[in-house]
């Protein structure tokens, strides 16, 4: 592995997670503004993203390792992002109400040499499905008003009161959270 791991991404969440890995990382910002159009299979999307907030900030970085992430949300064949308003968020949540979502993480690791060029990536993506309860109009509204709902895919986390909304999880933890910690050490091992 190269001298520096830099996280590019500023999530509280990720960079918790990354510190279960008990190696030393910095974290920036990508700047990456995501096209949720790029590609129309899920799991292509996912990688594409993830390689492109690790590419967005590898020119910053000679010799180092670069993690890049990005998690969305299906349910019933549609991608949901983050919400751009509180109603927008409740609307999100009600499609997602006593539905089965399928939650999506891309990975990429992208190596530079002492220029900052590119020499090496790698990418892969980890899938969670959640079985969701059917909410009320209160829990619903709960929800689209959290501090994080503007922020978080499909505007509700799973940890804290989203967390209440799962009946069922199928798959990696921290993939729901925004990362797959045991994928990526698989990845950083190879």
């Amino acid at each position: 592995m190269a001298k520096n791991l830099v996280l590019a991404s500023r999530s509280p969440a990720r960079r918790q997670l990354m510190k279960k890995l008990g190696l030393p990382f910095m974290s920036c910002e990508s700047g990456y503004r995501e096209n949720m159009r790029a590609y129309s299979t899920a799991w292509r999307l996912a990688k594409y993203l993830a390689r492109m907030k690790a590419v967005s900030v590898a020119k910053q970085y000679p010799d180092s390792t670069i993690i890049g992430a990005d998690t969305f949300i299906t349910c019933r064949g549609k991608k949901i992002g983050k919400p751009k308003s509180i109603a927008h968020a409740k609307r999100l949540i009600r499609f997602m109400s006593g539905q089965i979502i399928k939650v999506y993480t891309g990975v990429a690791i992208i190596e530079t040499d002492h220029r900052a060029n590119i020499i090496g990536e790698s990418s892969d993506y980890a899938l969670t499905d959640l079985w969701i309860k059917k909410m009320s109009g209160e829990e619903v509204g709960l929800l689209a008003h959290q501090k994080d709902a503007l922020h978080i895919s499909g505007a509700f986390s799973i940890e804290g009161e989203g967390g209440k909304m799962i009946l069922r999880l199928r798959g990696d933890y921290d993939n729901v959270i925004g990362l797959p910690i045991f994928l990526l050490k698989k990845m950083l091992h190879q």
